[in-house]
């Protein structure tokens, strides 16, 4: 069942998101040039989210975003730590944990990547 949720998830993502690649477990997403609100310096990265051995019931933690990436003031965001080894290449970690988490059996009203994602997103607009 949790690969069957995962893999239905990722479509549902792939109808938001244009460009989202995974591991052959299921076990990483990534999201090619995630477009980036107003207030970077470019307009948009790569995000990695790793997802854990308990998903859905643990939640993903923390997201990884291409090194480099800087706000318009070139400036660092808080909570953001370059230089992390995640599956053999080096990435800027975002320090992110979902405050609350509540998966269902039914996507469209409980906690999923969908909702991590949107997460994410408001994440990136409050960097700035």
């Amino acid at each position: 069942m949790t690969m069957e949720r995962r893999l239905r998830e990722v479509e549902l993502l792939r109808q938001r998101y244009s460009r989202v690649e995974h591991g052959s477990n299921l076990d990483w997403l990534m999201f090619k040039d995630f477009p980036l609100p107003p207030g970077w310096d470019r307009g948009s990265t790569d995000i990695l989210v790793l997802i854990p051995p308990g998903y859905p019931e643990t939640p993903p933690d923390n997201f990884y975003v291409s090194n480099g990436l800087r706000l318009q003031s070139n400036t660092l965001p808080g909570n953001f730590a370059e230089g992390q080894e995640v599956l053999g290449a080096s990435w800027a970690q975002f320090s992110y944990h979902a405050e609350t988490w509540t998966p269902t059996h039914d996507l469209w009203n409980g906690d999923t990547l969908v909702t991590f994602m949107t997460a994410v997103e408001r994440r990136l607009r409050e960097a700035n």
